[in-house]
């Protein structure tokens, strides 16, 4: 009888412990989604009213090669709307594809043009912060 008791005590005690591990996973996955939405919004932000220069704190390439556009090219685009849109996750929850779409005027041409830019944004997990495997969109059209 003794035994049974042990036996059932080890059983409740690993479902436990398995319960609250995974539930950790769930909980980090979470927090990860939190984060991508505070990262898109900042760096929509930064574009939308103008500091380009802070929008380059998001990118990073995934393979770390600096490639990114000198953000000064866009002094003459004012961006009036940028909008994210259909959101997919990786199965892993630390890469996001996403679509973003964005109305501009261009004030030396004098021309409001619309564009979607497919996005990649991947989760560092050293930094625990988000990053675009990209560059500043090309608004030179």
């Amino acid at each position: 009888m003794m035994r049974i008791i042990k036996t059932k005590t080890i059983y409740f005690i690993l479902m436990a412990l398995t319960l609250t591990f995974s539930g950790c996973a769930s909980m980090d996955k979470s927090k990860q989604h939190d984060l991508i939405e505070v990262s898109l919004n900042d760096f929509r932000k930064a574009l939308r009213w103008g500091y380009f220069e802070n929008a380059t704190q998001f990118i990073q390439a995934k393979d770390y090669k600096e490639t990114l556009r000198d953000p000064a090219y866009m002094k003459n685009v004012r961006i009036t709307a940028y909008e994210y849109n259909n959101k997919r996750f990786s199965e892993e929850g630390n890469q996001l594809d996403v679509t973003a779409l964005i109305s501009y005027y261009n004030v030396n041409q004098g021309t409001v043009s619309d564009i979607a830019v497919d996005q990649t944004w991947w989760f560092d997990a050293e930094k625990n912060r988000w990053f675009l495997d990209g560059d500043l969109p090309d608004l030179s059209h």
